[in-house]
């Protein structure tokens, strides 16, 4: 019997089937302890013997926080941030993808690399600089300086995604369009955009989920509270060394629950997109 194909013993099944439901038990727990938590009375978070299964619940700690305007703000400036950004960035790696695949120049594997490279350098080693530089041209607590300071990791994970999609596609396409008088952008437009188009919500949705949820450079570069976002005003509720939790986890489930929904309306496109993107090298 080939030794991929032969059975699993019962010692192994025990082991994969443990190491399983410790996984999925590590997934779960946090959000259903938070979203439990955001249900509780402030005097009840800490009783240990509700933990798992709560016996009052109450949903005060939601009307009072959407009672307050400020959540609301920082919905809206989370939302217009994470869309201006995403835009940005899909109409910045579209074009940068297309040249990496479809053209031919010196140095583009170069560029190529340095693009891989700026996706996988960790934001707590370029906030320093990029603040520092945006605080030179005076964008620091500005709209415009947390669009680019979002792009910093958008714009080179979309690049990246896109490069593997666009080289799945089929050439001879794109040599048909050439032949019928398609120049570059028309090839793009006509040709590509259309067939790209799971790779290309799958970067989109990727890039909102990362500038929704961002926190380092909003803390870094907010100087007003007009521009708080969402995660920046959930942390807000650590006040020195008092912790409103119901508040807290309550606003942290309101920050969930819109990108739960995202990706189980979306997961169609987003298994597509990454799956076919890795056909080839």
């Amino acid at each position: 019997m080939i030794a991929g194909n032969r059975r699993l013993t019962t010692t192994q099944k025990v082991i994969l089937y443990t190491a399983l439901a410790l996984f999925l038990f590590s997934a779960i727990f946090p959000p259903y302890w938070i979203f439990l938590t955001s249900l509780k009375k402030g005097r009840d978070v800490f009783n240990t013997a509700e933990v798992l299964i709560p016996r009052h619940l109450t949903l005060t700690n939601y009307i009072t926080l959407l009672q307050q305007n400020e959540i609301t703000q920082w919905i809206v400036t989370s939302t217009v941030l994470a869309l201006v950004s995403t835009a940005t960035a899909l109409a910045v790696a579209i074009l940068a993808a297309f040249s990496l695949t479809h053209f031919r120049y010196r140095g583009i594997h170069a560029l190529g690399l340095a693009v891989f490279f700026a996706y996988v350098i960790p934001k707590g080693l370029l906030f320093i600089p990029l603040f520092l530089l945006l605080n030179r041209i005076g964008l620091v607590g500005t709209f415009p300086g947390l669009v680019l300071a979002h792009e910093t990791f958008s714009i080179p994970f979309c690049t990246w995604l896109l490069y593997g999609y666009f080289k799945t596609l089929p050439k001879e396409l794109m040599d048909a369009a050439r032949i019928d008088g398609c120049g570059p952008l028309g090839v793009l437009g006509r040709v590509i955009l259309p067939l790209a188009a799971p790779g290309i919500v799958t970067a989109a949705i990727f890039a909102f989920t990362t500038s929704w949820n961002e926190f380092l450079y909003a803390a870094s570069l907010t100087t007003s509270n007009a521009l708080k976002t969402l995660p920046l005003g959930i942390a807000g509720f650590l006040v020195a060394d008092s912790f409103i939790w119901g508040s807290m986890m309550a606003a942290a489930t309101i920050a969930t629950v819109p990108m739960v929904i995202l990706f189980i309306v979306m997961q169609r496109f987003i298994v597509q997109g990454l799956t076919s993107g890795a056909v080839k090298g």
